[in-house]
This record gives structure tokens, sequence and C-alpha cells, in this order.
């Protein structure tokens, strides 16, 4: 079987928030780090608009592989300081976003 096929995008984790400024719904901050995926993985662009419809205020920006590294710098602006919540929603739209998640989700509702 094609190592590809299983691969899948996983989130490596952020660096410390930077920027932090206060708004009237609390502290905001940027974000950087890292997204692991397949080297042919064209999925960031439906990565970010997906985040930008679930969180209007705040960005997402995914960066290109570079010279055949799995490893994706990601960028997140305008987001609230709670590393823990923006995991979970960054994994929750990657899942999302596989292309065998929609048969999966289907099998399980059908059992």
């Amino acid at each position: 079987m094609d190592e590809r096929v299983t691969e899948r995008v996983t989130l490596e984790g952020f660096n410390p928030p930077k920027n932090r400024r206060h708004g009237p719904d609390g502290d905001i901050v940027d974000l950087q780090g890292w997204l692991r995926a397949p080297v042919d993985w064209t999925g960031g662009p439906l990565l970010e608009r997906a985040w930008r419809q679930r969180h209007g205020r705040s960005r997402l920006g995914v960066g290109l592989s570079v010279a055949n590294n799995p490893r994706r710098h990601i960028l997140l602006t305008n987001v609230p300081p709670e590393t823990d919540f923006l995991c979970e929603e960054l994994t929750a739209l990657i899942a999302e976003l596989e292309p065998d998640s929609a048969g999966r989700l289907e099998e399980a509702q059908g059992a």
C-alpha cells in the first residue's frame, strides 16, 4: 500500500503566544505553529476557509511544504490565548476535511 494514502494531517503544536492585545471580548494573540501533512497535500486553502467560516475575526495561514518536507508553518491571528482550545478546533477541522472522514462518519451512523 502507498504510504501517502495512510498519512494524516496532524497538528504538531504552537510556540508561545505573541502580540497580546486586549479587546472588548477579552485578550487575543497571534500564534505560530506547525502542521505535518503529506508533501502533496493541497488542503491548506480549504482549512483556511473552514477556519474563517467558524471563527470569523481570526485568520489562519498555512504555509507550503518546502523541499519535500511534510512540516508546514501555520499562523493564527486574533485568537484567544487558550492553546488547548485552538488545538481541538484545528484538529476537528482537519478531521472534517480528510477525504475518508465522511465515509467513516456514515459508517458510524449506520452501525
